[in-house]
């Protein structure tokens, strides 16, 4: 209102203003030398206030206030000096020397003290103090102008102007007293009217607010001027608002919008009306308001309007037009104000919610204008938060950490702070602060424990303990979140990652335990986390020397994944399958470990456990190809007798002639049983024949029958001497050689063979019955046997 009451007064300066109208003494009747000097002087005043010409103006006005000047000195007592006095200050006053003109109606003021002259000169110095602020000096000056009103109607315009300043200063007891004497003054009906309404404002400061209304409501009743009337049915709606009567300050606001008169008002009216409908949250009607009238207002009240319209333009989910008016309202006042700072922290939510692209450039710019000068405000720090989201979203996960750092939580207000210390947390555990993240998530889940968030920021935080290395605290977390309750993926989370967590640390009885709860209490499991955990129960219980019962987990993996655990399952089924002594899926498992060429990663033991189990089943192949993995040609010392002695055997059974000799050899390096070494002899003469080398195959079953072998060596050694013989031609000496062996050994596996060979021996000899009598016996004493 203080530039209201300054327009006010300036335009009524020009006419209060005015010179009393002289009254001269009349030369005819009295010759009078001092009337003459003052004549002089006031003819050049008014040739100096008809001239059009600026200089040649000022030049009379100065000319006047010479003549002025001697006139005051020539003659102080005479009769016109009073009046001279006014006219030598306004000369000053018009010609630019203000100051000379001011101490002229002070000596005006101070020798003469009343009359309309001296009124004249208070209202001049009043309204000067007035312009330039100075309401303490302007107030006593506009009393007294009212004091020596010439006229009656100046007497309220004084009282009226010394309220006003009164009113700026704060003095409200003195000012209720200016605009009392205005409305009770008989002439006061020009400043009665605002006098009222300046009594209403009065009221209002000092929290009199039905007071107040009434006040207003009083002068819009009267008729008065419609100008007086729209600025008191202003305020009465505004105080109405305050009173929570909104109906009341819409039937007065309407008011203004529809009467002739009131134009200066609407735009204030129509922002009153947009706030009421904002705070009643009919955000639509705000903006029917706000489109409804084409005026607009100036300046600071501009930009309130278009902030009203913007925000309800937010509420409606519409940024895009939002951000239009902030934009127009930040045009419209000082950045350093709190409305600009309000309106661009505005337009920064409406980028975050079009989209966050150029948003991180848009807060650096909100924040150099505006964190210097409020470092703590929510605002910077809520600008800030959506700077880091908005990184964080476009994975500069380094970025947005370092942003989230420089946030301080207590500064952002409690609606933002849970998503602030969640996603802090978050984002500083993924760039690697698990420090900061623990701290943040920390804090998030004590003071908002009923967050539904809870439970996946209980995840993070048990990942950035394990990453800190607070095993047991980690663990803690992981433990909360299996409860029942938990949603499922964070209940399927915390069974695995706790249990890869205790797999890493080799606690691999918790391990299986863990892995177990995760196949147990959660469904829809994909199939790589069902294959990674019956993987690594199985695997723990081989390590825990419990392979038996690995078999059916490992199993379950491999079928799974096969991709991931053929061989990894491969191995450790080999491990249980021998545990358990099952030498068909024992052997199973080497024959795939040699398919996927991972059979160097079965143990010895194992291989060399199947290969015998093979070799006495009667799967010599098979025999061959597990101990071959055992055997090692370039240190021989170094395989176990045993292995070389059984697969030199396999590999003569299935023809394998050379390799059965290189192993019969390297047995019979090593070998110094006579018994053992005479089986080794055996082996290297039937490999020595198969290849074709008889010499030297009688010779090796010469060197072996010295060493005076029994049983089976025996009885396989005269086979083999049988069988030099039939490929000598000689039937009747082999014969002799099968039939020590038919008739002194009852050995299931060599007496069907001497049988089966004999038959054929007396076949070359061309003694058919005796072939067929052995034949016979072959039949019905092994009935099943068959030769290969």
């Amino acid at each position: 209102m203080k530039r209201t009451f300054a327009l006010l007064l300036l335009c009524t300066f020009p006419v209060a203003a005015q010179a009393p109208r002289a009254e001269a003494v009349d030369p005819a009747l009295a010759p009078d030398a001092g009337n003459d000097f003052f004549l002089r002087g006031k003819n050049l005043y008014d040739s100096a206030q008809a001239a059009t010409d600026l200089a040649n103006r000022n030049d009379l006005y100065l000319r006047a206030a010479q003549i002025f000047s001697e006139y005051l000195s020539a003659f102080p007592d005479h009769p016109n000096a009073e009046m001279a006095w006014w006219y030598l200050g306004n000369s000053f006053y018009q010609a630019g020397r203000i100051d000379d003109g001011k101490r002229c109606f002070s000596t005006l003021l101070n020798r003469f003290g009343k009359g309309k002259w001296a009124a004249a000169a208070a209202y001049t110095l009043a309204a000067d103090h007035y312009n330039k602020g100075e309401y303490a000096f302007a107030a006593p000056m506009f009393e007294r102008y009212a004091a020596n009103a010439a006229k009656p109607e100046e007497r309220p315009r004084g009282s009226y102007f010394a309220g006003n300043c009164y009113r700026l200063l704060g003095r409200d007891r003195e000012a209720i007293a200016a605009f009392t004497r205005v409305i009770q003054d008989p002439a006061g009906g020009l400043f009665a009217p605002q006098s009222k309404v300046a009594l209403g404002h009065l009221q209002v400061n000092a929290g009199k607010l039905v007071e107040a209304l009434a006040q207003f409501e009083e002068v819009v009743a009267q008729p008065y001027v419609a100008k007086v009337r729209g600025e008191a049915a202003l305020h009465a709606a505004l105080t109405a608002t305050k009173l929570g009567k909104t109906d009341v300050a819409d039937r007065y606001l309407a008011l203004i919008m529809r009467t002739p008169g009131m134009e200066d008002f609407r735009a204030d009216a129509q922002t009153a009306l947009m706030g009421n409908a904002f705070a009643k949250k009919d955000y639509r009607e705000v903006i029917n308001i706000f489109r409804a009238s084409a005026v607009k207002a100036e300046g600071d009240k501009e930009a309130t309007r278009l902030m009203i319209a913007a925000r309800a333009y937010m509420r409606l989910k519409q940024p895009s037009e939002a951000l239009n008016l902030f934009r127009e309202v930040e045009k419209l006042v000082k950045p350093e104000t709190d409305m600009a700072f309000q309106a661009s922290y505005y337009r920064l939510l409406c980028f975050f919610q079009i989209e966050g692209r150029h948003l991180p450039d848009q807060v650096d710019a909100f924040l150099q204008l505006y964190r210097k000068s409020r470092p703590e405000d929510a605002r910077i720090h809520t600008a800030l938060m959506m700077k880091a989201e908005t990184l964080f979203s476009n994975k500069d996960v380094a970025g947005a950490a370092k942003i989230y750092s420089e946030i301080n939580a207590a500064a952002v207000s409690e609606k933002n702070r849970p998503g602030l210390l969640y996603q802090r947390g978050w984002c500083l555990s993924e760039a690697g602060d698990h420090q900061g993240a623990i701290r943040s998530l920390s804090e998030f889940i004590t003071r908002y424990a009923q967050d539904p968030r809870v439970p996946s920021a209980l995840a993070k935080r048990a990942k950035s303990y394990a990453e800190s290395a607070e095993p047991q605290k980690a663990i803690a977390d992981f433990d909360k979140l299996t409860a029942a309750g938990t949603p499922e993926d964070l209940q399927s989370f915390a069974w695995l990652e706790s249990a890869r967590m205790r797999r890493g640390e080799g606690n691999i009885q918790d391990m299986i335990v863990r892995y177990q709860g995760l196949l147990q209490n959660v469904s829809g499991l994909s199939e790589n986390l069902q294959a990674e955990a019956n993987y690594f129960i199985g695997w723990g219980m081989v390590k825990t020397n419990a392979a038996t019962q690995a078999v059916p987990f490992l199993e379950k993996a491999r079928s799974l994944r096969p991709d991931a655990y053929r061989k990894h399952a491969g191995i450790l089924l080999a491990l249980g399958y021998f545990a358990s002594q099952d030498a068909a899926k024992l052997g199973s498992e080497i024959n795939l470990a040699i398919e996927g060429k991972y059979e160097g990663d079965i143990p010895d033991q194992a291989l060399q456990w199947s290969g015998m189990q093979s070799y006495n089943s009667g799967d010599h192949a098979m025999a061959a190809r597990c101990l071959a993995l055992v055997a090692n040609p370039d240190e021989p010392r170094a395989t176990p007798k045993e292995v070389w002695r059984y697969l030199a055997k396999a590999r003569i059974a299935i023809k394998d002639a050379e390799g059965g000799l290189m192993a019969a050899n390297h047995v019979l390096a090593v070998e110094d049983n006579p018994a053992w070494k005479a089986d080794g002899l055996l082996d290297r003469a039937r490999a020595l024949f198969m290849l074709g080398r008889s010499e030297e195959a009688r010779k090796t079953v010469e060197e072996a029958n010295a060493l005076r072998p029994q049983g089976r060596t025996s009885g396989g050694l005269r086979i083999l001497t049988g069988d030099l013989e039939m490929k000598a031609g000689d039937a009747r000496k082999a014969a002799a050689e099968y039939l020590v062996v038919v008739g002194f050994m009852e050995d299931k596996e060599l007496k069907p063979l001497a049988l089966h060979k004999l038959a054929e021996a007396f076949t070359k000899q061309g003694n058919a019955a005796e072939a067929e009598k052995y034949r016979a016996q072959l039949a019905a004493e092994f009935p099943d046997w068959k030769p290969e």
